[in-house]
């Protein structure tokens, strides 16, 4: 199940190891030739949806798929320990406190296996009824943007190198205002606490490529940035709106699974024009592999990762 259709019907939406200092968003020129696997595998990272259906506050009735529920303390050890990846990507639904204690025990199991959170989804339900960030009435467009520099104070804490907060709103918002004041806002207390702050083509008013970039360039593109999904624009405008996106590219994108064939390749859209387009703009960040399909979690995860170290 897609990240977005769970928490339309759901409330519970309620180191990059080896790259050195913290990641750019990427406008540098693309290298040349493959890289070699060991390069490439600095560069890939998991999002925790991808097992969303072993956290508790995120299973959805209907999974049915065998394995032991996960805290997210837990995550990143079984990450590298499965996956060779060090670089994390945690969804705030995920967290079950945000409690001292609890970020403590989180910052000391993300140091035991020497990785880092490159990215935090962040989500809210009221994400997805119009308001959000694009919330209209002021006191309550206040609170909404005072909760969301809490994920940034978080991440901060963890060593993250960017939150991604959703704009709120919907595909027919034409008024951007509220969402670019709050992105400026939000970027501007990230920058006094060394962290990025990423806009998701995750529908609401991001549903429009055009509507991220006039968010990103009205709030300041030096401390907002865009974090383009493979997956979440329809065919129609999926290329188009990638190549309007990636200029803008922060930390991260999101390389999607949804389903493969015998080879191994994804067969809802062409994943490798996306990562052709990901290359052509001089994309140097995180690919972070989010497997939304049918199959099987922990497989279709791998079939993301093996796909990029293919053709990457």
């Amino acid at each position: 199940m897609k990240r977005r259709s769970f928490l339309e019907r759901s409330a519970a939406g309620v180191l990059a190891a080896g790259l050195g200092t913290k990641l750019a968003w990427a406008r540098s020129p693309a290298g040349g030739g493959k890289s070699s696997e060991a390069d490439i595998r600095k560069r890939l990272g998991v999002c925790s949806w991808s097992h969303h259906g072993f956290f508790p506050k995120t299973r959805p009735k209907e999974f049915n798929w065998p394995g032991k529920m996960l805290d997210l303390r837990e995550y990143p050890e079984l990450v590298v320990d499965k996956y060779k990846v060090h670089n994390f990507e945690l969804c705030n639904s995920h967290f079950e406190s945000t409690d001292a204690a609890y970020i403590k025990d989180l910052k000391a199991a993300i140091q035991k296996v020497h990785g880092r959170v490159f990215s935090m989804p962040v989500d809210y339900p009221a994400d997805w009824q119009g308001k959000g960030l694009c919330d209209t009435e002021d006191a309550q467009w206040q609170r909404e943007v005072a909760e969301r520099k809490k994920w940034v104070d978080i991440a901060a804490e963890l060593g993250a190198l960017a939150i991604r907060p959703n704009p709120g709103g919907t595909v027919e918002t034409t008024d951007l205002s509220r969402a670019i004041a709050a992105y400026k806002a939000l970027g501007e207390y990230g920058k006094s606490k060394g962290v990025k702050v990423l806009i998701e083509n995750h529908g609401m008013v991001a549903a429009k490529a055009e509507n991220i970039v006039a968010i990103i360039q009205g709030a300041g593109p030096d401390g907002v940035g865009a974090l383009p999904d493979f997956g979440n624009f329809p065919e129609t405008e999926r290329y188009s709106g990638l190549k309007l996106m990636f200029p803008y590219a922060m930390t991260a994108c999101h390389a999607r699974g949804l389903k493969f064939d015998e080879n191994g390749d994804e067969t809802e859209f062409d994943f490798r024009r996306c990562l052709g387009i990901a290359k052509k703009a001089g994309f140097k960040g995180v690919y972070s592999a989010e497997f939304a399909g049918p199959g099987e979690p922990y497989e279709g995860t791998q079939k993301v990762l093996d796909e990029l170290v293919k053709y990457l």
